[in-house]
């Protein structure tokens, strides 16, 4: 009879890993590269068909990570916890925003929490598959422009995604994937993808996220890095890497004086000799983030506890974009409970995270969420957060075929 109960209990435990262990990083992967090659394909033809195939494997993708979190048996409570109190939250905004609220906006919200649950639920080594699919999601945009041009996005695209932030985000989010596999190197690949994409944002974003690693907790060799990377920002100074921030600056405190409704009526070549540089791009988010922060508090009570709708912000605004801040976004769409969850989700995962160069990446999204649509970037937004759930859940690091741990050692030392 004991033998019996010891044979159930060896075949019940081998099937609750195989609901937990199951391909869900595998199929995620694949799933990615097809639904990228339906937006490639879209991008190259025009054609709304491919747009549709692309969005409709998305969903898919999204129901399956779903389903992945509630027949697992490794559900973590913190992960649920959040996924709960979002959807609870954020069907409160769309229910008194009735019917301005954007399902899609919300759906690409809520997958976040909804992949990290997934990711957390599988705890399998890194395959050999994976990787080849981060390969070919690498390929990808760079095949396209070797190959035609958008007929969808403006000539500042970088193959089908839209400009240069989102290619950084884009190739931030393969590399955070693949931490576990190239460990410390990613961080010089990152810094290398925001200096060849030209991108100041990206850049900063980048040295802040290492400074941050570096300092905190303060040791010995954070002394050390800190006066090389001083000595490096003076260098960087003096041959001019940051006349363009300065500028940029400059363009935002005279922004600070001016009416958005006023900015409307004015030429760009006027612009470019009352601020003194053809670099805008800061200049004209600090009207856009006035123009919608005017909307949000002058609205009623129900605007400033719910927001006033997911998506809703291109409908309101003078300019007709949206938010080019995720922070904000959240919060004037879908309300400050909304964006209070957010935050502290970020900020759970972030202190989760146990490898350096991962926690270094993931800073870099954090900030880079203050000035740029990441949200819409389903493919960088799905990988950042499945793979951060599986490794905050212990997932085995390395690559293996035969589900045999490789751990990367982080520079001979435990990171913070």
């Amino acid at each position: 009879m004991s033998s019996l109960t010891l044979d159930t209990t060896r075949r019940s435990g081998s099937a609750v890993a195989s609901r937990s262990d199951g391909p869900f990083f595998s199929v995620l992967c694949g799933a990615l590269v097809v639904q990228s090659l339906f937006t490639f394909i879209y991008h190259l033809s025009g054609s709304p068909a491919f747009y549709a195939i692309s969005n409709t494997v998305a969903i898919v993708l999204i129901g399956y990570a779903l389903v992945t979190v509630l027949r697992s048996d490794r559900q973590g409570s913190a992960s649920m916890t959040f996924l709960v109190v979002s959807v609870v939250a954020t069907l409160l905004s769309v229910i008194c925003n009735l019917p301005n609220a954007s399902m899609t906006d919300v759906l690409k919200y809520l997958s976040l929490y909804i992949f990290y649950a997934a990711g957390r639920c599988s705890r399998t080594p890194f395959r050999s598959v994976e990787l080849y699919c981060l390969y070919a999601l690498a390929a990808l945009p760079i095949a396209f422009m070797a190959g035609g041009t958008s007929k969808i996005w403006d000539p500042e695209a970088v193959g089908y995604l839209p400009n240069a932030n989102i290619a950084v985000l884009h190739f931030c989010a393969l590399l955070f994937a693949a931490t576990p596999v190239f460990g410390n190197q990613v961080i010089l690949l990152q810094l290398l993808n925001a200096a060849l994409m030209n991108k100041i944002g990206a850049i900063v974003a980048t040295v802040i996220a290492i400074c941050m690693w570096v300092a905190v907790p303060l040791r010995r060799e954070s002394i050390i890095s800190g006066v090389v990377i001083l000595a490096l920002g003076m260098i960087a100074f003096l041959f001019g890497a940051f006349d363009r921030s300065i500028t940029a600056f400059d363009g935002l405190v005279f922004a600070l004086n001016l009416d958005p409704r006023s900015v409307t009526s004015i030429s760009y070549q006027n612009l470019v000799l009352l601020t003194g540089s053809t670099d805008l791009s800061g200049f004209f988010r600090l009207i856009h983030w006035t123009n919608i922060w005017d909307l949000y508090s002058s609205g009623g009570i129900g605007t400033w506890i719910f927001g006033y709708g997911p998506g809703q912000t291109p409908a309101l605004t003078y300019a007709g974009l949206v938010p080019h801040n995720d922070y904000l976004r959240i919060l004037v769409e879908y309300g400050p409970v909304n964006l209070v969850i957010f935050v502290c989700f970020l900020a759970h995962v972030r202190a989760a995270l146990t490898i350096g160069a991962a926690k270094i990446l993931f800073v870099v999204l954090c900030i880079y969420f203050l000035s740029e649509n990441l949200l819409d970037s389903f493919t960088s937004m799905t990988l950042f957060f499945a793979y951060a759930g599986r490794m905050t859940a212990g997932g085995v690091c390395g690559i293996s075929t035969k589900f045999e741990p490789q751990p990367v050692t982080m520079m001979g030392r435990t990171p913070p």
